[in-house]
């Protein structure tokens, strides 16, 4: 008897068999989610459909299921779909069909199976492709969430009792709070008054986890948004919602590692889909050892292989099926979605050559798409390492990364008095190592992010500092991201949990509301106020987007610096000590000729008649440049 299946989402049957099959393409991937009658159980089909007109036009079949290995398998009904080969892993429930879609149109086509436990159909459709809209650019201001903090939009979501993890606990930082896609769609219209025109959240996959599920990187299913969060069909009215408003999908992303309840984990297709070993083994977190000549291999083999956490598998790249498997889905998520730009997690820890193998598939099917990477180093030069323009060994097809040597920068310029290094001078010198980068203005820059104490509490809740410090942001070269609250002065700097805190006014029982103007204090309407004119301007103003940059070595705790194109010219000055400072203009005079004045477009220090700049303690002002 043969069984007729159509394509449904991803459902639950009672039954003896299950059947995952999921499709990756080699070097272009691709995977299905469907299911059997009643009579079987779970099957999937990863992803639910696939592209006609990709530039890779192989395309892999994972088929997961008891005895799926000991089945035959034909393709019916399809226009240009051969079947080439098969692949049987070491467990019996895997088999691998590798399919040629050369010149396939637009078609569903069917997928028969044979085996004594019964015979099997599966329809499999390949969609036309769309045209991919523009990734990121200097013009963007990018907003952080985490979404279990942010907004509760769906309480009926909050919980399911078929997770590992179940119920809300808003008084506990590392429990599940409620957050979800709904409560993002709704203040959308709040994100993009701000200024914001790319939403970042982090990760929105499954991540049915036993604990701490709600920051998504130990996610355990690669096609499907958590439960918690919504499902793939709100993922993508959020999306559209995002596009409707003028603003930007950025997808966080990791290859180096899931989460150990993860299926292929907990029934691995064979023991080289993970680095495996005898004794439990923590990577060192030294992305020094990839760069270093003179590192030891013990030191490199627990930097690449070691475990991330104990609850996170590390992947092993150099198997071909795992590294089509990763690069499946993230095309799969791109091209259903439409995502504009990539952040990618833990960059430094999977295997450099499938990174750079994975950038050049995803550039290949979207050469407009932003790719930005996580590099949490320590020194220009590792991570100048890791763009692969100047330093790095070899073009790796992303655009940028989270630049963290700004973040430590301007940090250090608000905490630390100005030594020759030390204090606001590692700014100076941070901008002076751009020449490791062919392109600067494509790093990410930050006060503060998921990871890390959030920047009004680092500076002691001074507002002076933080307004400097926005200031800096706003107007330095590169990609501004903003970590959610940061406008409302969220201030905790005490672990992941804490720092990860929930909006107030984002669920519906909350006391104050300060997504509203009338829930906010009048210092954080201040922080609201100075974050959205900031954005204004550099939005628009390209010298702050793509112009050049000039900067004078910091005197006496004052930096200073010009930024400027052939259409105006910005002087921006940040005081970082606690006295005021007086500056002859003269000593700028290169960048401000005789005959013209810098006129104050923001900030409180001033250019006086006589031709001197007075900064207040800890005060900042952004120039232009008339005449």
């Amino acid at each position: 008897m043969t069984q007729h299946i159509d394509n449904p989402i991803f459902n639950f049957f009672q039954g003896r068999v299950k059947i995952f099959l999921f499709c990756l393409i080699t070097g272009a991937v691709s995977g299905c989610t469907s299911e059997l009658s009643a009579q079987e159980t779970a099957t999937r089909l990863d992803p639910p459909h696939w592209w006609s007109g990709m530039k890779n036009t192989s395309l892999e079949l994972l088929i997961y299921g008891k005895d799926a290995g000991k089945r035959t398998y034909e393709i019916k009904g399809a226009s240009n779909v051969k079947l080439e080969r098969k692949e049987k892993p070491a467990n019996t429930d895997y088999i691998i069909l590798f399919l040629d879609l050369a010149d396939a149109p637009p078609q569903t086509f069917t997928i028969a199976a044979e085996g004594e436990d019964g015979n099997f159909s599966y329809n499999y459709t390949l969609k036309a492709r769309t045209p991919h809209t523009r990734g990121l650019d200097q013009s963007d201001l990018i907003y952080l969430i985490t979404p279990d903090r942010f907004a509760n939009g769906d309480p009926d979501n909050d919980s399911f009792e078929n997770m590992n993890e179940t119920g809300i606990d808003r008084s506990e930082p590392y429990a599940r709070h409620g957050g979800d896609i709904q409560g993002m769609i709704d203040k959308i219209g709040y994100m993009k008054t701000l200024g914001v025109t790319a939403v970042w959240p982090n990760p929105l996959y499954e991540n049915d986890q036993p604990d701490a599920s709600y920051h998504g990187y130990a996610f355990t299913d690669h096609y499907k948004i958590d439960r918690r969060f919504g499902d793939n069909a709100l993922f993508g009215t959020f999306c559209d919602s995002l596009r409707a408003n003028g603003m930007k999908m950025v997808m966080d992303v990791v290859y180096n590692h899931v989460g150990d309840r993860h299926f292929l984990f907990t029934d691995m297709p064979d023991s080289t889909w993970f680095h495996l070993h005898p004794e439990f083994l923590k990577t060192n977190y030294r992305a020094t050892t990839l760069l270093d000549p003179y590192a030891s291999d013990y030191d490199k083999h627990k930097m690449t292989d070691g475990w991330f956490d104990t609850h996170m598998p590390d992947l092993n790249q150099k198997n071909p099926r795992v590294a089509a498997y990763l690069i499946q889905q993230t095309l799969w998520w791109t091209e259903e979605y439409g995502i504009e730009a990539l952040r990618i997690d833990t960059y430094a820890y999977p295997d450099q050559d499938f990174m750079r193998s994975w950038g050049k598939a995803v550039k290949t099917e979207f050469p407009d798409i932003f790719i930005f990477a996580e590099t949490w180093v320590h020194g220009h030069h590792v991570q100048g390492f890791f763009l692969g323009d100047a330093l790095g060994p070899e073009a790796n097809y992303i655009d940028g990364l989270t630049d963290f040597q700004v973040h430590y920068a301007i940090n250090d310029g608000f905490t630390r008095d100005q030594g020759w290094t030390e204090g606001i001078s590692r700014l100076y010198y941070t901008l002076a190592a751009d020449y490791l980068y062919a392109h600067p203005e494509n790093l990410v820059t930050f006060t503060d992010n998921h990871d890390l104490a959030r920047f009004y509490g680092v500076v002691g809740r001074d507002f002076r500092k933080f307004s400097a410090g926005m200031a800096l942001l706003f107007t330095l070269r590169g990609i501004p991201s903003l970590y959610y609250g940061t406008e409302i002065l969220m201030a905790e700097t005490d672990g992941h949990g804490k720092i990860r805190e929930d909006f107030p006014g984002g669920w519906p029982d909350d006391p104050v509301d300060k997504f509203s103007r009338k829930g906010r204090t009048d210092e954080e309407n201040r922080a609201f106020d100075l974050i959205r004119t900031l954005a204004r301007l550099r939005q628009n103003n390209t010298a702050l987007q793509t112009g050049a940059t000039t900067q004078f070595v910091p005197e006496d705790g004052v930096y200073a610096y010009f930024r400027y194109d052939d259409k105006v010219t910005f002087f921006i000055v940040v005081n970082t000590s606690n006295d005021p400072k007086v500056r002859p203009l003269e000593m700028y005079r290169e960048l401000i000729p005789e005959g013209s004045r810098p006129e104050r477009v923001m900030g409180d220090a001033e250019a006086d008649d006589e031709g001197n700049l007075k900064i207040p303690g800890t005060g900042f002002g952004v120039f232009k440049i008339i005449g």
